[in-house]
């Protein structure tokens, strides 16, 4: 059987209806429950504080007749200026999991994540789609029940070593 890839590209974006691949990390769509458009527009406060006192200083310079101060308050304009300059928004998706929100792809160019996002909404609606005609055709009698009781569950805490203390476990990023 053929699968449809509904997106993919040289960034290491992969996404089809089995596996949505984000460069080295990979999702299965059935396990992913919501997809989500992030923006972050940065912290402006910083540029445009930086500019207000670099005219004030001008201003200031201006009254005093101190070239010094006028060339100092300059350097604080273009310092503002800049910074706001560089503040363009990031955007992104964010998809929760059965372990949470997690921010899979960012990027300055809108319409790429856009065109990314739209991608896994159609790989998680195929993934569900697929899920419920098997769980319809369990339903409808395409297994047969076997007569063997149901196996118990084991326990699912963590193996322990001597002395009684468990395992370390290894932290995801």
């Amino acid at each position: 059987m053929a699968t449809e890839v509904f997106h993919m590209d040289a960034n290491g974006v992969r996404i089809s209806a089995q596996r949505a691949v984000f460069a080295e990390h990979a999702y299965a769509p059935r396990n992913i429950s919501g997809v989500e458009r992030v923006e972050d527009k940065g912290i402006r406060w910083p540029g445009q504080s930086t500019l207000i006192l670099g005219f004030a200083i001008i201003v200031a310079g201006f009254i005093m007749q101190h070239t010094i101060t006028v060339m100092v308050g300059a350097v604080a304009v273009m310092s503002g200026s800049l910074n706001l300059a560089r503040k363009r928004p990031r955007y992104g998706i964010r998809i929760t999991t059965q372990r949470g929100p997690v921010y899979v792809l960012a990027s300055r160019d809108q319409r790429y994540v856009e065109v990314v996002a739209d991608a896994l909404l159609r790989a998680v609606s195929a993934a569900h789609r697929s899920r419920e005609a098997s769980r319809e055709e369990r339903a409808d009698g395409g297994e047969e029940r076997s007569t063997e009781p149901a196996p118990t569950l084991e326990s699912q805490a963590p193996p322990r070593r001597r002395g009684g203390r468990p395992t370390p476990r290894r932290r995801r990023r």
